[in-house]
């Protein structure tokens, strides 16, 4: 009886490696095998035509070169991008819908009272593409011409200083509040429905200051009507290397870029999610993506997944106090 329990145990056991065995077979085979012939959708969560979307766009040409098989942008606006999230979050598991992760992913469960996912539990995050600056900026004839100076005069006036940004709850919007929260200036948001008219208030002097995506004002200042102050990111913009960050200007807490990134529902087999991670690497490297992040002033990712979850983690947990503290209401 012994010897017969001892077999059968070994024999469990070679049926368990077995099943491992063929299974570790089988998803290194879809892995290989991927996108095949079914088309792979790139759903975008802003109109067409926006950087999202033309990123969208260059990555999909560069994987369908790399991996083969058809990758198709899909574009789903609406809601700061929680209805693409959304339908993204409910996508079968297998590879062929993918998100491009907004900014927003990770923060609007501060500032809507219900979304349709949960941002850890329901994505397979792939990579963290780019980066993009946001920018501080006032009229170009301004006598502020340092961040510490338009800090200094923003608490030596009795009403404040303005700041104008293209929305509430845009990654504009936070970061002037981001801003306010880290030096403590006096600042009064002041949205517009878009970047132009935000800007154009600037320059007519209908507020104080700006921010805006660095791509978008430097046109802007180029032309003699806007001057830039600093750029939020971390580290100074390779497209722009001559413009101080906010945290170089005195203020070393302080730091937000816009960024762009690339997704899968939950439950996507791991072997796809890392072919998608080397092939987006390798695009990243490729002269017309390279070019066109380059004109965005971007600073170019290189991570893992597991890289971009954490990011995306610590996204999600930094901003719900700064929202408190600037007293957003959830939509």
């Amino acid at each position: 009886m012994k010897l017969l329990k001892t077999l059968s145990q070994a024999m469990l056991s070679i049926g368990v490696l077995s099943v491992l065995s063929l299974s570790a077979s089988q998803a290194q085979n879809v892995a290989a095998n991927y996108p095949g012939a079914q088309p792979v959708n790139i759903v975008v969560g802003f109109s067409a035509g926006g950087s999202t979307d033309m990123l969208g766009r260059l990555l999909a040409k560069a994987f369908a070169e790399e991996l083969g098989g058809n990758f198709i942008v899909e574009s789903r606006p609406g809601a700061n991008s929680n209805i693409a999230s959304g339908y993204v979050a409910r996508a079968k598991p297998d590879g062929h819908t993918l998100l491009m992760v907004p900014f927003g992913l990770p923060v609007n469960q501060y500032l809507y009272q219900q979304v349709p996912y949960d941002f850890k539990k329901d994505f397979a995050p792939i990579a963290l593409v780019a980066q993009v600056p946001n920018a501080i900026v006032v009229k170009a004839d301004s006598p502020v011409k340092t961040v510490k100076q338009y800090v200094e005069q923003s608490k030596a006036s009795k009403e404040g200083r303005t700041y104008s940004t293209p929305g509430v709850g845009s990654s504009l919007h936070l970061a002037g509040e981001l801003f306010k929260y880290e030096t403590q200036a006096p600042l009064l948001h002041v949205p517009y429905k878009g970047s132009a008219p935000s800007l154009t208030a600037v320059m007519a002097g209908d507020t104080d200051s700006a921010f805006d995506n660095l791509s978008t004002v430097v046109p802007h200042v180029e032309a003699g009507k806007l001057r830039i102050l600093a750029v939020t990111s971390k580290v100074r913009s390779a497209s722009f290397p001559d413009l101080p960050t906010v945290a170089e200007s005195g203020y070393p807490g302080y730091e937000i870029s816009s960024y762009f990134g690339l997704a899968a529902p939950a439950g996507t087999p791991s072997e796809i999610v890392d072919r998608l991670n080397k092939a987006t690497l390798k695009a990243l490297r490729s002269p017309e993506l390279s070019e066109y992040l380059k004109n965005l002033g971007a600073i170019v990712a290189d991570n893992k997944p597991e890289e971009f979850a954490a990011f995306l983690n610590s996204e999600g947990e930094r901003w719900g106090p700064v929202i408190k503290a600037a007293g957003i209401q959830p939509n």
